[in-house]
């Protein structure tokens, strides 16, 4: 994906307010062996960023205008607002070629186990993305889990994820994905068929 952006000159607080209202957000462009530069870019190109299918985790050509050459940059430090989730700044972390970077990558649930379906089982996704090092031509867009197979009672964690060898896991093996509990009708239905037995049976 390529990016035009323009260098920014320093603002007061009132100029920074006008040009995020013309759909410039303010940001960098930071790396190892770059100096920081300060930057206006379009709202519109971070929309097309964040939409495209590797989202944060695009890898992006960026021509700052009145320089030579681009730079391979991702997305890094987007900061919006909490209410109006307008953008209110952005950072571009130079990637050079070979060097390992640091993403999160969406964990896709795969099938419905059956007990979900006959309301015994509840699901609970408690990891929806998970922290890697890779290459950025390694990274996946997302990662799959089947749990079709799934009975009651049973804990996916990271460390039944497939494992690569140009993927390395930053979160914890142990950290659990997803787990599948008794639905709190059919612990009732449980209890209730219980206290119907009589003692003496």
């Amino acid at each position: 994906m390529n990016i035009t952006v323009t260098k920014r000159s320093p603002q007061s607080k009132g100029e920074r307010k006008k040009s995020m209202k013309l759909g410039l957000i303010p940001g960098s462009v930071y790396g190892k062996g770059l100096e920081p530069v300060s930057v206006d870019v379009p709202a519109r190109a971070l929309v097309a960023v964040l939409t495209a299918g590797t989202g944060m985790n695009t890898i992006i050509n960026l021509t700052i205008e009145g320089d030579k050459g681009k730079h391979s940059v991702m997305l890094d430090n987007l900061e919006r607002n909490p209410i109006t989730r307008g953008f209110v700044s952005v950072g571009f972390h130079q990637v050079k070629k070979g060097d390992k970077v640091t993403a999160q990558i969406p964990i896709h649930l795969i099938g419905s186990p059956a007990s979900v379906a006959t309301g015994e089982g509840v699901l609970e996704h408690t990891l929806e993305t998970i922290t890697v090092h890779a290459k950025p031509a390694d990274l996946p867009e997302h990662l799959d889990v089947d749990i079709s197979q799934l009975n009651v009672g049973d804990v996916l964690h990271v460390s039944d994820l497939p494992h690569n060898a140009k993927i390395e896991f930053a979160t914890a093996e142990t950290t659990s994905i997803v787990a599948l509990h008794y639905s709190r009708t059919a612990t009732e239905e449980s209890d209730a068929a219980t206290d119907a037995v009589p003692a003496d049976a």
